[in-house]
Formats: structure tokens, C-alpha cells, sequence
């Protein structure tokens, strides 16, 4: 050694070859004698027989590294490998119900003769049908029933398929309810770590109930075989393993399971829930013997792809492969085409803002009777929808806290909105797009009615809903409209000028409110600017709940909550071009009202009983204002009837009758009644329908316009405060008026 070490020599033991090199001599190498020696092959006997003497013996597994699976390293899961067979054991237990099949009384067997095949599928087909046999799950049969079988080709292999379409057509349909996806994908708020289970070929995990198996046979080249596991095809196999699923689930579900057919999905909002929680559902599949396919399983992980999305923390977003294959979706030549492509794609409508009026057009194309015609316009629509797909939002899961805002829109085309979370912005929508394309109704919607569902624009509607019963407990209105006129009032000449004038300390009469809002005496100034002052207008003069008011009327109903300079003039002119009004109002004169001057508009028919008549007056009159004092009616027959008359004595009511031919003895009586026709007339032209739907929306604005006779409206002089409507939501309501106080101010205001 110490010679080799003096020489500097080099010894390579795998050539074995020994190199000495020094700087005196020239380089030198040995070469030794190479010897193959063969692999030598012994049986299992020779093996254990070194064994026994002594030798020892290594055991070692060749394997692909790049194909190893690194889920058999995963925390929990490795604790379950019996949950993972590399194939199902062979026939599954018999579990609390079996699949059954149930047919329509009096339906007999079916019996269809095999499709040809080709010789490679006849291979594919005998290979299966003995590796079916092999498990158990098929067996010779001799039933009556024969279905055909087929090889479908999938991604270039092929399976064996029996067509039980004829059978479907004579089953009792499972009305077993599958879930909706979005049901199932608003459980999963706050969840941040996800496990997906894939059951391994499901179906053949539930049996059939034996007087059923008979009907799962199909005839092949090779023999007549029958089903001992649930085949796929079957019309009701889903509905049986989604109730399979659910029982044996039940327990967790939507706390932190939810499962769709076979597939499992476990969420939890930290790592170590996600333990107990996976660890729980490893272990029922185990006690209930089902199996999972680990190559298609996924653990532990912050993003997962679940029936068609793609779930993390962030939100949901449609999975990328479908929307390639949507991309890649060539231009329909039928209608049934454009029956698959708007079906594939309106799996993702709540992602596309309007997606029916986009598609609009195609929808069209599906209408009966109507031919196809592919058009310009269906064209854009076909490429329209591709686009918004490919740039769709992140829908946030629902939090369970906070409140929600629905964002609305209305048109001709159609109606929309969005469902919202702790403010407006794309990364906290919750539901987009919850879109439907307009019935023949809304096209046909008058412009008023119209006009009401385009201030849906302007008007936000913010929801409150019970997070445990799920139902609406509060619907509020957002004052977008008071920020537009707060907006604007900072572009008025006028306004600038009055509080330039406050600045600089002279007397004024505006005032800046806390939220910012010019007001003259606490009136909402409004600019005339961006048709604020017309939309206002429209609102206190065309509205279902206003029904065509005079000049006066209006202009005592905007008074207390709104002012501008040429107010006044601007209602009269406004009332004046109404059309409505021009056509069924004429002139009267002023009528002398006595103390409310409330009023109840019952609709009843001249056939109507007295009985009819006296059960109505207690249940609209009696039970909301008590026993009249006295009351004073014309002379129509049932008035003067000696039952009415009895009535009206025995509850201590005096009677007074106006003179015949002589209606200025009941004057109140008779203007409102005058006034009630003008409101049917412009009612029935303005909203069309039946004139007692609208009844009474004409009794709210009648009793909410203002009167002369009494300087207030009849609720105001009736209640003590001012009824709240869509005109002046934004004043009453803040300030609650009770007990002595109410009094005095409604006795104050009757004075």
C-alpha cells in the first residue's frame, strides 16, 4: 500500500484497471482479466434452503420512480390501506337496501338480440366478461330478459356497455333527489384544506336485490350473463347510490362532507381539523367496506377541481378544462347542437353577467316550430359566451356573517342580478349573474311598468338573511339616490353660491345634514341636473302607490321632503302634460272634507247578501277604528234595510240618510267617490289588468295625498306621522313619535 502511495497510483475497481502516473516516468496502467458471470436463477425451495443454512438473502422492488404515487405518504391515509385495494375484493356486502328494479305492472321480459362486433371487440368483450366472472360480479344466467352489449371506445381502450335504454323506458322512476351543485358549493365557506375520495368503480359496490337480478341480463357471442352488482346504465342507479351515500354519510354531511354520487369531498378550515375530520371518514368507508381508487384520489391540498369547478379559500371558479372544451366548441350546424353547447355552458351561467340575454338568440333557435337559421346575431351571441367564459370572475363562498347586497337590473331583454358580500367589488360576489331572458309579459310591459323595473339600476336592495333558517328577515334599501343628488349638488351654480354665503357667516336657510346632503329647512335640495328633478317626479306622479295626484296633491307630497326654486311650477307643468290625467280627470270643485278625511276603498257585488255586507264592515271598519258614532250613507236599499238598521242599533250607531236626488247632503262622500273613479280610470289605462287588483294601491294613495280641507294627508291626521313610500324614504322613519307626545302632535295638527 505504502508503494502504491509512493507511485501515486490509481485504482478503478469497476474497470479494474490500476494507473500509475509519476513526473519521472511515463504513465503506466494495468488492466486485469473481466469475467462475466451469469445471473444465476434458483427456485423458491433452493432459496429457503440457503436460508436455513445461514445465508442471507435481500429482497429488492423495482419501481419507476417518476409514477410512484406520493399519496401513500400522506398523514391518515397510510393509516387505511385497506381502504385502497388495487382492485375491489370481489362481491360487496349486502347493505341496508339493495338496488332494486321496479317495473311497471304487466310489462313483459325484454328480449333484444347482440349487435355485431368486430373481431377486436369480440376479444375485448370475452377478456372482460371473464374478469367479471373472475370477481364474481356477473354469472351465467338463463332469464328471460336479454339486452345487448356493446365495447364503447374510450380514450383508445374500451369497456363493455349493455344498453338497458328499453328497460328504462318500463321502470319506475327513483325520484330520489340529486343535490344541486351550488347547494353543495355554499357549504364549503371557510374552508381552506380539502381531501377528494374517488370511489372505485362505485356502482359495483351495491348489489342487487336478488328477485332483480333476472333483469339485468344481456346476451353475448359468449353466453347469457346476469348482473350480481349494480351495472351502470341503469335510469335509477344514481338516485339509489346518491341514497346509498346520504346514509351512510348522514351523520357529517355539510359539516364537513358533502358527496355528489361517488364522489366525496372532505373541507375544514385548518390542518388540524382536516386530520379528525379525514380520519372520521377513512374510517366509515372502512367499517362500511367501501373502497376508494387511490390514483384518482387527492389529500391535504388547497385547491381542488369538484364536479366541474375549481375550489380553494379564495372562491369557486369554473374548472379550465371545461372551459377549453367550451372554447374548442365548434359552430352548431342543428338545433340539437346548440341544445349541448348551451347546456354545457349554462353549467357555468352564474360566472356570466346577463348570460340569458347574451344567449338570447340561441335560445331562440330552440323554440318548436321555429327553423333553423344561423344567423350574424347568433353568431356574436356563440362568441360572446366564449369570451365572458374565458374571463370569469371568483365567486367568494358565503362567510355566514355580514350582510349581503343584491345588485339588480331590468330591461326589455331580460332581468338580472348579483348576490353580494361586504360590498361591492368582483373578489366578494357570492352568486353572479342570477340572469333570466324576459317573458312575452315583460317585453310587453307598458313604459311605466318598464320604467319602475330600469330603477332597479339606481336602487340597491340589501338582504338579511337568518344563516339558520335560511330565510329573508329583513329587506332594506340603500340610499344610492341621496349620493347622486350629493354628487350633483356639488355642480349646482346655485347651491355653490348658498353655501359660499354659510362659509362666510350670513343667515341662511341651507344646512349641510351629517351625511353630507345640502337641505333648505330639512328638504333634500335637488339639482337640476341628470333629470333628478323628473325622476322624482315620475315617481310622486306615475307610481302604483301614487295613481295620478293633482297639482296640489303632488306638490304637498314632495313639499316636506324636497325643494328646488321652481318646484311648484314644475309640478303643475308636469301634472298638466300628463296624458293619463288629460284623458280621465275633469274639473270639480273644492270639497268641504270633515276631520281625517281617511277613507276605505272594500270592493262588493250588487248580488252581495246583507250578511256578506255586515260581516265585511266589521272585519275592514269595526275591528281597525271601532263602533262609528254616527254615520252618514245614501238611501240605497240595503242601507235602509231593517237588518242594517237593527245592526247599526244594536252596536249604538246612529243613522243619517242624505235627501233623495240632493248629493251635496253627503258631499265628502260623494267627491271621494268622485275621486276613486278618476284613480280606476288612470289605473286601468296606466297598468292594465283587473281594476280591483288595484285597489288597494289606490287606498294607499288616496290616504297618503295631501288635503286642503286638513293641511296634512288623511294617514298623517289619522296616525300622528307621515307614512312611509318610495317618495320620501329617506326622511321619515328616524325619528319615532310615542305615547302623550303622538297625541298632542296629531291633535296640534288637526287644529
Amino acid at each position: 500500500m505504502d508503494w502504491l502511495a509512493q507511485h501515486r497510483a490509481v485504482v478503478d475497481c469497476y474497470k479494474k484497471e490500476v494507473m500509475i502516473e509519476s513526473s519521472d516516468t511515463p504513465k503506466v496502467v494495468f488492466v486485469g482479466e473481466r469475467q462475466v458471470v451469469p445471473v444465476c436463477v434458483i427456485s423458491a425451495m433452493e432459496a429457503r434452503q440457503l436460508m436455513l443454512e445461514g445465508c442471507e438473502a435481500y429482497l429488492a422492488h423495482v419501481i419507476d420512480a417518476e409514477k410512484v404515487n406520493p399519496t401513500l405518504e400522506i398523514p391518515v391515509v397510510r393509516d387505511f390501506p385497506e381502504v385502497f385495494p388495487n382492485d375491489l375484493p370481489g362481491l360487496p356486502p349486502h347493505r341496508e337496501v339493495d338496488f332494486t328494479i321496479e317495473t311497471f305492472p304487466g310489462v313483459a321480459p325484454i328480449s333484444i338480440a347482440p349487435y355485431r362486433m368486430a373481431p377486436v371487440e369480440l376479444q375485448e368483450l370475452k377478456k372482460q366478461i371473464e374478469e367479471l366472472l373472475e370477481k364474481g360480479f356477473i354469472r351465467p344466467s338463463t332469464s328471460p330478459w336479454e339486452h345487448q352489449c356493446f365495447c364503447e371506445k374510450k380514450d383508445g381502450s374500451m369497456r363493455l356497455c349493455i344498453d338497458y335504454r328499453q328497460l328504462n323506458r318500463v321502470t319506475v322512476k327513483n325520484k330520489y333527489p340529486l343535490p344541486r351543485i351550488d347547494d353543495l358549493l355554499d357549504q364549503l365557506k371557510g374552508a381552506t384544506t380539502f381531501s377528494k375520495i374517488d370511489l372505485r368503480s362505485g356502482y359495483w359496490q351495491l348489489r342487487i336485490a336478488e328477485k332483480d337480478i333476472p333483469k339485468t341480463a344481456f346476451r353475448t357471442r359468449y353466453g347469457h350473463y346476469e348482473f350480481l352488482v349494480m351495472p351502470f346504465g341503469l335510469t335509477n342507479a344514481p338516485a339509489a347510490f346518491m341514497a346509498l351515500m346520504n346514509r351512510t354519510f348522514h351523520k357529517y354531511l355539510d359539516q364537513f362532507v358533502i358527496v355528489f354520487i361517488d364522489d366525496i369531498l372532505v373541507y375544514s378550515r385548518s390542518m388540524e381539523e382536516h386530520e379528525q375530520h379525514l380520519r372520521i371518514v377513512l374510517q366509515i368507508l372502512k367499517e362500511k367496506e367501501l373502497y376508494a381508487k387511490l390514483s384518482k384520489c387527492e389529500f391535504w391540498i388547497n385547491q381542488v377541481v369538484f364536479l366541474g369547478h375549481v375550489i380553494s379559500g379564495d372562491g369557486v371558479m369554473p374548472d379550465p378544462a371545461k372551459v377549453k372544451a367550451i372554447m374548442e366548441w365548434r359552430v352548431p350546424k342543428n338545433a340539437t347542437e346548440v341544445r349541448s353547447f348551451l347546456g354545457l355552458a349554462g353549467y357555468y351561467r352564474r360566472f356570466v353577467e346577463g348570460f340569458s340575454i347574451i344567449a338570447g338568440p340561441l335560445t331562440k333557435l330552440l323554440r318548436k316550430g321555429v327553423v333553423f337559421q344561423w344567423t350574424e346575431q347568433c353568431q356574436r351571441s356563440f362568441d360572446e359566451l366564449k369570451k365572458r367564459l374565458t374571463s370569469t370572475p371568483i365567486l367568494v363562498l358565503p362567510s355566514g356573517s355580514g350582510g349581503y347586497v343584491v345588485y339588480t337590473d331590468a330591461s326589455k331583454q331580460g332581468l338580472g342580478c348579483v348576490l353580494m358580500q361586504n360590498g361591492k367589488g368582483k373578489a366578494n360576489v357570492v352568486a353572479d349573474a342570477l340572469s333570466r331572458k324576459s317573458s312575452g309579459t315583460l317585453a310587453s310591459l307598458g313604459s311605466h311598468n318598464l320604467t319602475l323595473l330600469l330603477e332597479m339600476r339606481s336602487m340597491n336592495t340589501k338582504l338579511e338573511v337568518d344563516q339558520m333558517t335560511g330565510l329573508l328577515a329583513a329587506l332594506q334599501l340603500k340610499p344610492d339616490f341621496v349620493d347622486q343628488i350629493k354628487e350633483a349638488q356639488t355642480r349646482d351654480p346655485f347651491l355653490l353660491r348658498m353655501l359660499e354665503r354659510m362659509k362666510q357667516g350670513k343667515k341662511s336657510n341651507f344646512s349641510i345634514r351629517d351625511d353630507g346632503v345640502v337641505v333648505n329647512e330639512k328638504r333634500i335640495c335637488v339639482p337640476d341636473v341628470e333629470g333628478l328633478r323628473r325622476g322624482i317626479l315620475q315617481e310622486a306622479h306615475n307610481a302604483p302607490y301614487s295613481m295620478h295626484p293633482g297639482t296640489t296633491k303632488m306638490y304637498q307630497n314632495l313639499r316636506p321632503y324636497y325643494w328646488w326654486q321652481t318646484m311648484k311650477k314644475d309640478v303643475a307643468e308636469f301634472v298638466a302634460k300628463c296624458m293619463t290625467c288629460q284623458q280621465v280627470k275633469a274639473e270639480h270643485q273644492a270639497p268641504a272634507d270633515r276631520l281625517t278625511k281617511s277613507a276605505h276603498f272594500l270592493p262588493i257585488r250588487l248580488g252581495d247578501s246583507l250578511d256578506k255586507l255586515a260581516e265585511l264592515y266589521v272585519s275592514e271598519i269595526v275591528r281597525l277604528h271601532g263602533v262609528p258614532v254616527s254615520i252618514v250613507s245614501d238611501r240605497d236599499p240595503r242601507f235602509t234595510s231593517h237588518f242594517w238598521k237593527s245592526l247599526q242599533k244594536a252596536l249604538g250607531t246612529r243613522l243619517h240618510f242624505s235627501t233623495a236626488f240632493h248629493p251635496q247632503t253627503d258631499g265628502q262622500s260623494e267627491r271621494t267617490i268622485q275621486t276613486l273613479e278618476d284613480m280606476m280610470r288612470a289605473c286601468t289605462m296606466e297598468f292594465k289588468g283587473n281594476w280591483d287588483d288595484h285597489l288597494p294601491l289606490m287606498e294607499f294613495a288616496y290616504n297618503n295625498s295631501f288635503h286642503s280641507s286638513i293641511g296634512m294627508a288623511p294617514y298623517e291626521a289619522l296616525y300622528g306621522r307621515r307614512c312611509r313610500s318610495p317618495v320620501c324614504w329617506d326622511i321619515e322613519g328616524l325619528r319615532q313619535v310615542e305615547g302623550p307626545e303622538l297625541v298632542q302632535e296629531t291633535v296640534e295638527k288637526i287644529k
